[in-house]
């Protein structure tokens, strides 16, 4: 596997080959994505993201929630109220008022930090930065989610046609399944999309044949080859003479 610099910017190493590279390395950390605007953190226990926190307001826990459906508006500002008194957590809060069960709030927090992971693949402009030392979260819910699962979902976000071009390869490129099983068996949840798209690639395709017999929109064919191409689960064959 490549060497990927601990500090730089997305722009020139893309978050997909970041969070592989960690993965495959079992790295403890924090990866800190930082823009003007906020700063984000994913944290890492053995190659695993195991929690995510952000500066920006709308990812908060309680936003994330009245967004989800899970908690109404006057609930949020009455939990919001209480949080200014006594400096508790929002999650605390809303369970000693009733308006979620433990079971709930644990949704609540695995689904916050997974959206704050899968915001960070629609950024196209971003510094970075991974920090080697041991994690100081004690309360963190771990995902029982696969890194690759994550990769793949969060680039299935991106919706940036130049940009899925620009760190595929070329179009007249050969796309077979990867011989490495550790990349093949990732527990990644592929639509029946995926797995028509998947079931197609066999070392004779090229991207633009593959994308023309899929049956779908061009845009819609390439976002599933990039995301099985980031994960590693197809990889470019030999070209065509």
């Amino acid at each position: 596997m490549i060497e990927i610099p601990i500090k730089g910017n997305i722009k020139k190493i893309s978050l997909p080959k970041i969070l592989t590279y960690l993965h495959r390395n079992r790295k403890t950390g924090t990866l800190i994505v930082t823009t003007p605007v906020f700063t984000k953190k994913i944290y890492f226990m053995k190659g695993d993201a195991i929690f995510a926190s952000s500066t920006y307001e709308d990812d908060r826990l309680g936003e994330m929630l009245v967004k989800a459906g899970k908690i109404t508006m006057k609930q949020y500002d009455a939990s919001v109220e209480l949080l200014k008194k006594t400096g508790k957590r929002q999650g605390s809060i809303l369970l000693e008022l009733g308006y979620l069960t433990p079971k709930k709030l644990f949704w609540g927090v695995k689904y916050q930090v997974k959206e704050i992971i899968y915001s960070l693949f629609q950024l196209e402009n971003a510094e970075y930065v991974f920090g080697e030392v041991e994690t100081p979260l004690q309360e963190a819910i771990t995902l029982k989610m696969s890194m690759g699962n994550l990769i793949y979902e969060g680039v299935k976000r991106i919706d940036n046609w130049t940009r899925i071009r620009e760190e595929m390869p070329n179009t007249e490129t050969v796309l077979k399944l990867s011989t490495d099983p550790v990349k093949l068996f990732q527990d990644v949840e592929l639509s029946s999309q995926d797995k028509k798209m998947l079931s197609m690639v066999n070392g004779t395709k090229t991207i633009k044949r593959l994308i023309n017999r899929s049956g779908m929109s061009s845009f819609e064919a390439i976002k599933i080859l990039y995301a099985l191409w980031s994960i590693g689960i197809i990889e470019p064959g030999k070209r065509r003479k």
